[in-house]
């Protein structure tokens, strides 16, 4: 089969998608699961895969989203309720008060907290559109701006598992790889910030934002810098977390600089209500789910709790998908556990009557559905493009000799090496673009796409480590147009339809960006 052939094959699935949301409009979930569809059909009649190893890797992308999908379910739960109880009014009462300006709402909600709010597992594109909205930001705005506030720290999301993941599984130095990676994103976390603007407000915002935004993004992108090469490679995970912090530390001073409040006064507090005319509630009450979910993220990263947890389980959350693939479902480890648990627990603060039970469960599964299904779809559709022309060799998932040629992935990277040539570097962190657009999730990108830009960078003759860092951090640009991700903040808002106005939107920022790496990873080979 021509290649050229077999790489438009290969990307059709995501053409269908990109045009099924952007052009026509269509949802995220619709248009996932035409797009698994058309994902396995090719694999099967194109590209050497057999229907047992193409829904078998459906199978495990359902169970590896897990870590994004289940997030997803039990995060609208635990928003619906604080919507429902009326303390996301009152958290949106006491930021009025102590960010008035709607770029400092902008850097310290979205760079500074959902920075550090994604770093220790918990999702602000869940977590932060009803705030956004509140705060009376446009919808498409309450959805875009935590998607791209969910990376300005690209890789170090998660406790850094876009890092530490490939870096075990393809035996990595972690901290040659994160420090890499930090290289980029003084530029790359400045660009999130002035993009964040420019969503909400145009240019008119940019410019009126342009200080904090510059001095947001720089603080994050050095405090990632520092961080990755203090903190010992074990703790590589608590990069982000601080960064977070600093960044929001430093936004708060800048407003005390100004003569600014950065505490809300008690003569403030009093005269705050609700829409209704009622209090509103004390901060520490409207906030504890996301109180006992911070204490609980932090707790779970401590290894030797870590290790606790998993024991319980044991092997029992192990499930084998086919021959050697199994997949570890972590399930005590996984932020989405304690997620739920932090929402049990609180309920009984929050709630007041059965009645308002009923209907936080009511509309908890009118908007959970969708996104939660969205994700699982596109996870599905990255593992069958993965496993693609793959078979069962003594018990082993791999590749008969010559079918790796025709893993559709394999294909996409070799074309575009072979079409670029030299120009290679500026164009391969698109395909970071493409991996996380297509998953949802950088660490399944960073994982599908090692062995091909090894492939590519061994021919070519170029630094593998920089590249591939690169690979990674337009990976992270990606969840800002994450078809997965920003379904996700939709339906918290129920805006389910809007997705496509908002990757139209965003896309301009992410590419842009994507642009900005390949031309940083030219000058990093250069050197």
């Amino acid at each position: 089969m021509d290649l050229i052939f077999s790489f438009l094959l290969a990307v059709l699935p995501i053409i269908v998608i990109f045009v099924g949301l952007v052009f026509l409009n269509k949802s995220g979930t619709l248009m996932g699961i035409i797009g698994w569809v058309l994902t396995v059909v090719l694999a099967v009649l194109f590209f050497g895969t057999s229907p047992r190893i193409a829904l078998s890797a459906s199978e495990s992308g359902v169970l590896s989203s897990f870590g994004i999908s289940l997030m997803v379910l039990f995060t609208i739960l635990q928003v619906t309720m604080m919507d429902v109880t009326g303390a996301i009014t009152s958290i949106t009462a006491y930021i009025k008060v102590i960010a008035a300006e709607r770029y400092e709402q902008i850097m310290i909600l979205n760079v500074g907290f959902g920075s550090f709010l994604v770093s220790i597992g918990a999702t602000p594109v869940t977590m932060l559109p009803p705030i956004m909205l509140a705060l009376g930001f446009s919808p498409l705005a309450a959805v875009a701006l935590p998607c791209l506030g969910y990376d300005p720290l690209t890789s170090f999301s998660l406790l850094a598992v876009p890092i530490t993941l490939p870096a075990s599984v393809f035996n990595i130095d972690v901290s040659l790889l994160g420090g890499t990676i930090a290289l980029f994103l003084p530029v790359i976390s400045t660009g999130f910030a002035l993009g964040m603007l420019w969503i909400a407000d145009g240019m008119a915002g940019v410019k009126k934002g342009l200080v904090p935004g510059i001095i947001a993004g720089v603080t994050l992108g050095i405090s990632c810098n520092i961080f990755v090469r203090v903190l010992p490679a074990s703790a590589i995970g608590l990069v982000g977390v601080f960064s977070g912090l600093v960044t929001i530390a430093v936004l708060f001073l800048l407003r005390y600089i100004k003569g600014k409040p950065i505490i809300a006064k008690n003569e403030d507090l009093q005269r705050m209500k609700t829409d209704d005319g009622t209090p509103i509630m004390p901060l520490w009450k409207a906030s504890l789910p996301w109180l006992l979910l911070v204490i609980f993220c932090v707790a779970i990263s401590i290894p030797i709790i870590q290790a606790g947890l998993y024991a319980t389980l044991g092997n029992a959350q192990k499930i084998q998908v086919i021959a050697d693939k199994i997949v570890d479902l972590k399930l005590l480890n996984q932020a989405y556990f304690w997620v739920m648990i932090s929402t049990l627990l609180a309920a009984p603060v929050l709630v007041k009557s059965r009645a308002q039970a009923e209907e936080i469960l009511k509309t908890w599964a009118r908007r959970a559905w969708a996104p939660t299904l969205a994700a699982m779809v596109f996870f599905a559709i990255a593992y069958v493009m993965d496993w693609s022309a793959q078979s069962v060799i003594n018990n082993t998932l791999t590749f008969a000799p010559g079918a790796a040629d025709l893993n559709m992935n394999a294909i996409i990277g070799l074309t575009l090496a072979m079409t670029f040539g030299v120009a290679f570097p500026a164009i391969s962190p698109l395909l970071g673009l493409l991996g996380t657009f297509v998953s949802g999730s950088e660490a399944s990108s960073n994982v599908m796409f090692h062995g091909i830009l090894k492939k590519s960078t061994d021919v070519l003759n170029l630094d593998f480590i920089k590249v591939y860092a690169a690979h990674c951090v337009s990976g992270g640009i990606a969840s800002s147009i994450a078809p997965a991700k920003i379904v996700n903040a939709a339906a918290v808002i129920d805006q389910i339809g809007i997705e496509g106005e908002v990757i139209r939107k965003s896309a301009v920022i992410a590419i842009l960006l994507t642009l900005i790496t390949g031309a940083m990873l030219i000058v990093l080979l250069a050197l």
